[in-house]
């Protein structure tokens, strides 16, 4: 017997049939939010999974129990499951994440996780256990039609994502989804319709239709507000739309979940050529997943945005002479156990997500020339860009245990010291 046991953090549990019960985020990408506890002194190896899983050329991750209509995906190159290592006497937090297949329906989902607890150095006890959930659509099968999801329109030359229904969704927190009902409107609801989310619309410019390099283009009203760009490996993408205060917040997914993202020559060609200069061997990592939480204003203007690394939660604002985002996302190659230099203070946060978000509501809330004062700056987005550059220079010990990552950043924008969260996988 391993005493090391585990809860939904957001979830309620039916103790009677031993489910868990979650809502989830319709044609939105959802957050499972798992607590391990280890009351053990000794290290212990946890793996979670779905019972229906497949990790092939077309996709590496899992579904709810019938396959009918969610997929269950993680990051962190982790092909066979979610995995990580609890230490004694200590908890850690774990995150899936539910993503909606092209067929969903507002319907009651079935999940099975499987659970394996090894302890560290034997491989004699093993503990295999079942979490049972039942996942529930946040609103009801009348909405379908009306709640906004993203629709897109591709050609030979580029793809177009606008979207179709005008019910937004309350701002949905990754990390935090416990803290859900913080962000329903003042009648208790988590839909309001917005007619203005038609101002809103991307362009996808791949390396697949001819391009350099992969390229997004955010609008409003036909408006060039923002573009992202980077050697994104063939990364497909997802658009939920959200409401917070008056503002809109746009959050752009990158998803590495299928190895057929990778086949292309095209993608792969950059990799061979990073394994030749380097002299190491490298995969891509899949499953992997980023995004930008990119709030704008009911005029069109970028207001702050919202990004990840490793586990941690960063906010931006852009420079103050800057009114367009340029957001990258990049490819680090590191030591497991190097993070980049400017970001290695980053277990000393203490900011509590409540308060990131109060700050959240002043700079959606405020005049404009509040946004010119709230200058607590923790880092430059130069200053990461320069750090990756550096650490691509420095040598290479062949035969090292070396982890390539995706790193977004906002070139052209600030951190917040008092908006970066705890690193989210921690006990807090």
């Amino acid at each position: 017997m391993i005493d090391c046991s585990f809860k939904i953090v957001n979830a309620s549990y039916t103790s009677n049939n031993s489910i868990y019960n979650i809502d989830y985020i319709p044609f939105s990408i959802s957050t499972i939010k798992l607590l391990i506890l280890n009351e053990e002194t000794f290290d212990i190896d946890i793996l979670i999974k779905p019972i229906t899983i497949q990790n092939n050329d077309n996709f590496c991750g899992g579904f709810d129990d019938e396959k009918k209509g969610l997929k269950i995906i993680w990051g962190g190159g982790q092909e066979n499951g979610l995995q990580t290592i609890v230490k004694g006497n200590e908890k850690k937090h774990l995150f899936l994440f539910v993503f909606p297949t092209e067929n969903v329906n507002l319907l009651n989902y079935n999940l099975t996780l499987q659970v394996n607890k090894t302890i560290v150095g034997s491989n004699t006890e093993k503990i295999l256990e079942e979490i049972s959930i039942k996942l529930h659509p946040i609103e009801t099968v009348q909405l379908i039609n009306n709640i906004a999801h993203q629709k897109i329109i591709s050609n030979s030359e580029s793809t177009r994502i606008t979207f179709d229904g005008n019910l937004v969704n309350s701002y949905y927190p990754r990390w935090y989804p416990e803290l859900l009902n913080l962000f329903t409107n003042a009648n208790n609801n988590f839909y309001q319709a917005e007619p203005l989310i038609e101002n809103i619309s991307f362009k996808l410019f791949k390396k697949s239709q001819g391009f350099d390099q992969d390229r997004i283009l955010l609008y409003f009203k036909e408006n060039e507000i923002a573009i992202i760009e980077g050697d994104m490996d063939g990364a497909s993408y997802h658009i939920d739309i959200f409401k917070f205060n008056n503002a809109f917040i746009v959050r752009l997914w990158f998803l590495w979940i299928s190895k057929n993202q990778f086949h292309d020559r095209n993608n792969l060609k950059p990799l061979q050529l990073e394994a030749e200069k380097r002299g190491i061997f490298d995969q891509p990592e899949l499953p992997d997943f980023e995004r930008f939480d990119i709030v704008i204003s009911s005029d069109g203007i970028i207001l702050a945005i919202c990004t990840d690394f490793h586990w941690q939660e960063y906010w931006y604002k852009l420079r103050n002479d800057n009114t367009n985002m340029i957001g990258i996302v990049a490819k680090l190659f590191h030591p497991i156990d190097e993070s980049l230099a400017r970001l290695c203070n980053r277990n000393f946060v203490d900011n509590k997500y409540e308060n990131i978000i109060n700050d959240l509501h002043k700079i959606t809330s405020l005049p404009e020339n509040f946004h010119s004062k709230f200058k607590s700056i923790y880092v430059d987005g130069k200053e990461i860009e320069d750090s990756i550059q550096n650490r691509q220079k420095m040598p290479v010990e062949r035969g090292k245990n070396f982890f390539r990552s995706h790193v977004p950043y906002i070139r052209n924008g600030y951190i917040l010291s008092n908006m970066i969260s705890h690193i989210v996988d921690k006990y807090e």
